[in-house]
Formats: C-alpha cells, structure tokens, sequence
C-alpha cells in the first residue's frame, strides 16, 4: 500500500511539474514539439522512433505530420518486422521504389498498440479521411495480458508528453497507463525530457546562426514507374528467394535461424506462448482504444495481423479467442482487416518463426495496393 501511494505521488508530482514547466515557458516558446515544412524526401523512409536530438524529433515529427495530413504517404505503423530493410518486398522498399507509393515506415522491436495510439492522438489534428496508415500486429503482444511496457513508453511517449498533455485521447490513455504501469523510473525520465527541450531551446535561441546544423541531404526518389502489377509471378519469386535461404532444413526457415535456434527443438515443435492465460487483455484494450481514435477522425485503416510459424510451433490454437477478438473490433471500427495468422500457410510467408519473409511481405503489399492505391 505504501509503495503504491508513494509511486501515485511521484507520478502527480512529475505530471504537475511537467505541466507546469510547459505552461510556465510556454508564454516564451512551447515545450511542445513543433511540425514545419519538410523538404522533399526519398519515396522509402523508415523511422525505427522520433529521434535522440531535438532537431531529429521535430523533423521526424513534422514528416508524420505532413504523411498524415495530407495522404501523400503511407504510414506503416509496426514492430520488429519493420526492421528487414535487406528484403526486396518491406513495403518502405518495394511500394516506395518499384510502385511509386511514397511510404513512411515507423516502429521497431517493443512498438505496440499504445505507443501507436499516442503517437496518433498527438497528431489527432492531421488525422482525416485523407490520412493511408497500416498497422502491423503481432501476436506475441497479447501473450499473457499484453500490453506495451515501460522502456517503449519512454522512448516513445515522451517526445510528445506537452502534445499529449493538450489532447484529450491521447491525455487519457497515457493517465490511465501511468496508473497502472508507472513508476518512478518512468517520472524521472518525463521531467529529464522536458528539461531536455527547454535547454535546448535555450541553446537554439542564443545560437548565433551559422551554428545550425545544415538540413540532411534527400536522395531524389527514381522516375515514374508502370503500375500493372503481376502479383502471381512476384509471388513466385519472393517465395523463390526464401526457399533458397531455407534448403537445409526441416522447418521451412532461413537455414543460419535454424542452426542458431531451432537444431535443438525436439519432436513435435515447441510453445508459441507463456504458460499463464492468453487474455490480451491490456493489449486488446490499448487497441480498441487505437482503432477508435482512427475512427472517430474518419481514418479507414488496414490493420495487419501477422503469423506465427505452423510448422514450429504447436500450440497455435490457443491464439483463437484473442483473434476473435480483434476481427469483432475491426468489424466495430469499420477497419480494413487481413488475417496472417489464420490464412493457409506458405512457405517463404516467415523468415523465422514470427518475422515476414519475402512472400509475406509481398502479400502485404498487394493487400496494401487493394486498399489504398489509387
């Protein structure tokens, strides 16, 4: 009881000082993270978060902006599969270059429903019919009660805690987090971020102007493209490129993940899940709570669930409830939904057991293009 009084304590007194600080220096120059015009960009960006230096943030923050507002980008909102920037078909490398669909990806390892959610709210005001954004789900979120943890909250959240403090959906979700999952490590590092920016701004307000930074370079993105798609023929050949990675093996996975992971895996494959009950419960709620956020701005997203790899894993089926829930919430949100999990599976879909290989990439892409291209 004590601890949980004392954690209460410091998470109002860290909110109240960030508060404070915010409408104290806002009379000069807002905490808030700025947008601005941004200078044209490649057609393929990935974002993996906001940024470690003001300057990033504000940048990176005004490209979602501008993606969002104004539809000229797609915005993929995703995890760890975000991060195979080798393969061919990642969307930020195959819409953006051989489709002409300039696209934004962001998201890495640990990036989940919430995180997404606030990201949004904090830029609710771009959020239109206009906006194109895809959400990719994955079902090791859900295991157990789910839910997005401490150190993602920070990385992601606190660039925008002035923003979220302003916006009544993105207010109330990160209040209801802190409640239940906050600590003292999670105020400190709110204050350290604030004091962050006002120092900053400080810096930059006293910085004689040859010391700015020079804007970063932007690769012009290739000429106009065709856009009659045989997707049969790039299906065989994204299913051919993995199937060539995974000759010398029984699991149908690249063959250095097999040596490094699976060689010991005994008969009959192993648990996809943690013993405890899957409810998905904090996750499922965080979710709702993103779906209705794109809702109510009139967003029609395309939420993504990914698979988990059938010929590893045994105990697939236990996933069944939650995956009832999440079509029961895209059909209450009017979401455009695709179903990785529950689709026959084939081989050359993963890389590993959970990661998007060549072919599931590509069939991404085509749902992509069914939804979204014009």
């Amino acid at each position: 009881m004590i601890k949980r009084t004392l954690r209460q304590h410091a998470l109002a007194a860290a909110l109240a000082l960030a508060a404070a600080a915010a409408a104290g220096w806002g009379a000069v120059h807002a905490l808030a993270l700025q947008t601005e015009p941004v200078p044209a960009a490649a057609p393929g960006i990935y974002l993996p978060n906001l940024g470690n230096t003001l300057q990033e943030q504000t940048r990176n923050l005004s490209r979602l902006s501008q993606a969002l507002r104004t539809g000229d980008r797609l915005v993929i909102l995703g995890s760890s599969e975000l991060t195979s920037n080798d393969l061919r078909f990642v969307p930020y490398r195959y819409l953006a270059d051989e489709l002409q669909m300039p696209v934004l990806a962001y998201g890495h390892s640990g990036f989940q429903s919430l995180g997404m959610q606030l990201v949004l709210a904090a830029l609710a005001d771009d959020l239109s019919p206009a906006s194109r954004v895809v959400v990719m789900l994955s079902p090791g979120w859900f295991d157990g009660d789910g839910g997005l943890g401490p150190d993602e909250f920070k990385e992601h959240a606190n660039p925008l805690l002035p923003r979220l403090l302003s916006q009544p959906e993105g207010r109330a979700e990160m209040l209801r987090w802190l409640e239940a999952k906050g600590d003292a490590g999670v105020a400190w590092s709110m204050v350290s971020e604030q004091a962050y920016v006002f120092r900053q701004r400080l810096v930059d307000l006293w910085a004689p102007a040859y010391a700015a930074p020079a804007p970063e370079p932007e690769r012009s993105g290739p000429a106009a493209a065709a856009r009659v798609v045989d997707w049969d023929a790039l299906a065989n050949q994204a299913q051919g490129a993995e199937q060539a990675l995974m000759a010398d093996n029984p699991y149908a996975v690249r063959d250095d993940f097999f040596d490094k992971y699976l060689r010991t895996v005994p008969a009959g494959g192993k648990t996809a899940y943690l013993p405890q009950p899957l409810t998905g419960r904090d996750e499922l709620r965080e979710l709702t709570a993103l779906m209705a956020l794109l809702r109510r701005h009139g967003v029609d997203a395309l939420f993504v669930m990914q698979p988990l790899h059938p010929m590893v894993f045994k105990d697939l089926d236990r996933f069944g409830p939650v995956q009832r829930e999440v079509a029961a919430l895209c059909r209450r949100y009017a979401m455009h939904c695709m179903d990785m999990y529950g689709a026959p599976f084939e081989v050359g879909t993963l890389r590993d057991v959970q990661h998007l290989g060549e072919l599931g990439w590509l069939r991404v892409n085509q749902r992509i293009a069914e939804v979204f291209r014009p």
